[in-house]
């Protein structure tokens, strides 16, 4: 195909009326690639654009289409180098344009678009610059949310669970439990400071949500180096050295290893997202059909299980048919104040909406991580 035809398919592609069209930020990040795949991958009518109510949704990796949803991508600008852009740059129904030049492009556009899902930021737990975390974290955010105010375009994005601190004030995703929280790092006050600022806002999206994410691990997040989960790192310490290293505990309240986590797999962390779409494009056409007070929600999206970071060396053990060598290191200096020793999700705001998900249990998350990924480099 040439370059110029290429071009003009896109622009059909992007502006046709019938083609459902999204935007995604952070599109080359961990969460966002496997979000961007799973829109590229889906028949449009289900994610609610079929005429009716939106079907529930089935198997995307089967649904290979040619026309489809479109996505309009953004990141920061390195990041168009990493494999994971390389898996959608040249498809017709995927375009990036700079992080920096996205809110122009979109206003610019004749055809808005259907919903914003909002992942970019910068991730880093111990990253100490606080201007970092203002342009990124806050005033982009501040920037997507006006935006999708003024367009009347739903807008779903990444919170943290960072926000809730050392967990001594439980994990509440109620709007009114949000001022008593008091993160550990400038990761988690940017994302508590931007949940605060919503709640203050009186021009909203027409349907917004705020994903409180907990202990995300899954496929296609090599290049978060040392901020890759401990599924990633154990793996590759099993395969070369035999044996996974964990931080000593840093309290008399756990043993080594025994600190609690609520570990999520990636495929779920997606198929809610999908279904926070649906429950969006339905509310667009008839706001009585879901119940969501003030147009938003907070969400906090984990398993509701605690399990111990030696459970999780086990799973990793046990996929790959080795036998356990767990070393346990002293805690480092930079993240031994900050270190949440106990995560566990709410997950009744979310099973108010009616999301009866059923989660991967870690062994199957681990498993399939681990046989269908990690071994085949992804």
């Amino acid at each position: 195909m040439s370059e110029f035809l290429a071009h003009i398919l896109l622009l059909f592609t992007l502006n046709g009326v019938n083609m459902p069209l999204f935007v995604v930020t952070g599109a080359h990040g961990f969460i966002g690639t496997n979000i961007v795949e799973k829109i590229l991958t889906a028949a449009p009518e289900e994610l609610g654009f079929a005429n009716g109510r939106p079907s529930r949704f089935s198997n995307f990796e089967e649904n290979q289409q040619e026309r489809g949803c479109s996505v309009i991508a953004t990141d920061l600008p390195d990041s168009i180098n990493r494999i994971n852009a390389r898996r959608f740059l040249g498809s017709v129904r995927y375009q990036y344009v700079d992080y920096e030049k996205l809110i122009a492009h979109l206003e610019s556009l004749e055809k808005k678009p259907d919903l914003v899902i909002h992942n970019g930021a910068c991730s880093s737990t111990t990253e100490t610059n606080p201007e970092i975390f203002q342009k990124l974290n806050l005033g982009y955010s501040q920037a997507l949310w006006e935006y999708c105010a003024r367009n009347n375009i739903p807008f779903i994005y990444a919170s943290s669970a960072a926000t809730y601190g050392d967990g001594r004030f439980g994990f509440s995703d109620k709007k009114e439990d949000c001022n008593k929280y008091v993160s550990l790092n400038l990761y988690g006050k940017s994302k508590l400071d931007f949940d605060l600022w919503v709640l203050k806002q009186k021009e909203t999206p027409p349907t917004w949500f705020g994903l409180r994410y907990f202990n995300v691990f899954g496929q296609f997040e090599s290049h978060k180096g040392g901020q890759a989960s401990m599924v990633y790192h154990g793996y590759n310490q099993a395969v070369r050295t035999g044996k996974i290293k964990l931080f000593e505990s840093n309290t008399s309240e756990y043993a080594h290893g025994e600190q609690l986590r609520d570990f999520v797999y990636i495929d779920d962390l997606v198929d809610i997202t999908m279904e926070l779409i649906r429950i969006s494009l339905a509310r667009i056409e008839n706001k009585s059909s879901y119940l969501i007070s003030e147009n938003g929600l907070f969400l906090n999206i984990g398993r509701g299980v605690a399990e111990s970071w030696n459970n999780l060396a086990q799973e990793v053990f046990s996929s790959l048919s080795i036998p356990e060598s767990i070393e346990y290191i002293p805690m480092p200096d930079n993240i031994i104040r900050q270190y949440q020793n106990y995560t566990c999700a709410d997950l009744s705001t979310l099973r108010s909406l009616g999301i009866q998900h059923e989660f991967k249990s870690l062994k199957a998350g681990v498993i399939k991580y681990v046989q269908k990924h990690l071994m085949r480099g992804q």
